[in-house]
């Protein structure tokens, strides 16, 4: 009997322990409303699948064939679709592709418009019939086509001569006037063309030649504005003793701001060139660390966000408290020669940093090898 009242006990203590819990929780837990799903909309979202390959032209593809792989078509109609579902390259594309021998294209593959069904130039007053009887008239399209020329403008050394290469060829040359400013003009082929500029500072030192790439519209003038020649740049001596003054000379277009970059900007020294474009830095070499440096200048004009900068100069090497003898940049392999073998160093680096080749096959030190080293290392050609 007192074994069963003490169950009992406990089992009336359990109840009230959890009438207790339930009611202290009741207090703290707040109630969670339901929500009728009726009285809310259903989002729905929609997916489109564009396979190429499945012989459906989906949004976004031009087409969709299998087995072809986009080569060149000399009509729209043969037109092939690439491994992308787009239309590869073809006469009648709008868009003037020179590496398929096409001398003009104007979206279409009628001929007697001054562009063939096979994108080749037709002479003028091609096409048209001749009406019969009567008047006699001949037939011919009463429109010309005008010359396909490049007109070129911009600024260099006050007083100088620039010269100019289109696709490596030398085509001329022109004076700058007292402001530097200089005009050209030149017939040219229709494609992508290369113009080249250098010129030669009135103490007879000449710039790099700075290339600049674009495209030559068939009948039409294309106009290249804006060009600037490098500056130039001159050190009588590259061996400094520390603490010594350094004086970097040189040549650029007037009135402009001149920096001065050592190594990769690791320094930058500035100073402005005069109305004839001459310019003098002294640079006070207190403080700097004993190194071989490799500095170049470029001008500056304008101001930020709205200035226009200068290709770099040639590097010139300096030994600040070091001995040293000068070698020029671009004997990628120290054989004291510039030739087929520092342009194939200079290739096999194209278009990166340089990597670790010393000296760096980023001549320049511009962070990337590209054209303007090429144009050194053409500067600097001995053969």
């Amino acid at each position: 009997m007192k074994e069963r009242k003490k169950k009992l006990g406990l089992i009336n203590a359990m109840y009230a322990f959890l009438a207790l819990f339930y009611l202290i929780s009741s207090l703290f837990i707040p109630v969670i409303p339901v929500v009728e799903a009726a009285n809310f909309g259903t989002a729905t979202t929609s997916v489109s699948l564009s396979i190429c390959g499945d012989l459906v032209v989906d949004p976004g593809e031009q087409c969709d064939v299998i087995g072809e792989i986009g080569v060149y078509s000399t009509t729209i109609v043969g037109r092939q679709c690439n491994a992308i579902c787009r239309f590869g390259p073809y006469c009648g594309d709008g868009i003037l592709q020179t590496s398929f021998a096409e001398q003009c294209d104007d979206a279409n593959n009628t001929a007697g418009d001054f562009c063939s069904a096979t994108c080749t130039i037709e002479p003028a007053g091609s096409g048209g019939g001749g009406s019969s009887g009567g008047g006699g008239s001949s037939g011919g399209s009463p429109r010309q086509q005008g010359d396909t020329q490049v007109s070129i403008t911009g600024i260099g050394y006050p007083g100088t001569t620039v010269n100019f290469l289109l696709d490596a060829k030398s085509i001329g040359s022109v004076r700058t006037n007292t402001l530097g400013r200089f005009e050209f003009a030149t017939v040219a082929t229709p494609g992508t063309a290369t113009l080249g500029i250098w010129s030669t500072d009135s103490s007879g030192r000449r710039s790099i030649t700075v290339n600049n790439t674009f495209d030559v519209t068939q009948g039409a003038v294309t106009n290249v504005s804006g060009l600037t020649v490098p500056p130039t740049i001159f050190v009588a001596n590259p061996r400094i003793i520390p603490g010594s003054p350094l004086i970097v000379v040189g040549q650029t277009i007037p009135n402009a701001r001149v920096e001065i970059h050592f190594n990769k900007s690791e320094i930058i020294a500035s100073t402005t060139s005069g109305t004839d474009g001459t310019y003098t830095l002294t640079y006070n070499t207190v403080g700097v660390r004993p190194a071989q440096y490799t500095i170049k200048s470029r001008s500056v004009t304008g101001t930020a966000p709205l200035f226009t900068q200068s290709s770099f100069s040639s590097s010139i090497q300096l030994f600040i408290g070091v001995d040293g003898a000068a070698s020029t940049p671009s004997d990628l392999n120290r054989d004291g020669k510039i030739d087929l073998i520092d342009f194939s160093i200079l290739i096999f680096w194209w278009q990166t940093a340089g990597g670790d080749s010393n000296p760096p096959a980023d001549i320049s030190s511009n962070g990337r090898v590209g054209l303007e080293d090429f144009s050194i290392l053409l500067f600097n050609w001995t053969g």
